[in-house]
């Protein structure tokens, strides 16, 4: 695994690590019954470890669903409604500071993002 760590936008602290999707599952099922709080996991492209997140800020996007790629030759996440992909266009853009633009996949399963020239 990656070493870096991962730190909350929010509140800039440090993300809890789990080392499995099973123990970020349990955990989130642990949150949602001891504090009501609605969380998924989800594995970090950053350390490759397992996180949770509110469930509101979850997107419907899959990976490997057309055969789109980047430019490193990675598939394209895709995106299954316009909402999903104008919300995370908003959310690198302010993270990231770049500038993104939403387009049909050519394949015609949803919509991805790429960087404005």
């Amino acid at each position: 695994m990656k070493s870096d760590v991962c730190f909350s936008k929010k509140t800039g602290q440090p993300l809890t690590v789990y080392f499995s999707e099973a123990d970020a599952k349990s955990s989130a099922l642990y949150e949602r019954t001891a504090r009501g709080s609605d969380l998924y996991p989800y594995k970090c492209e950053k350390c490759g470890y397992w996180h949770l997140a509110p469930l509101s800020s979850k997107l419907n996007v899959q990976r490997n669903a057309c055969s789109c790629l980047d430019s490193n030759g990675r598939h394209k996440a895709l995106y299954l409604t316009i909402e999903d992909a104008e919300k995370q266009r908003m959310k690198s853009e302010a993270e990231q500071h770049i500038s993104l633009k939403v387009y049909s996949c050519s394949e015609g399963k949803g919509f991805h993002l790429t960087h404005c020239m």
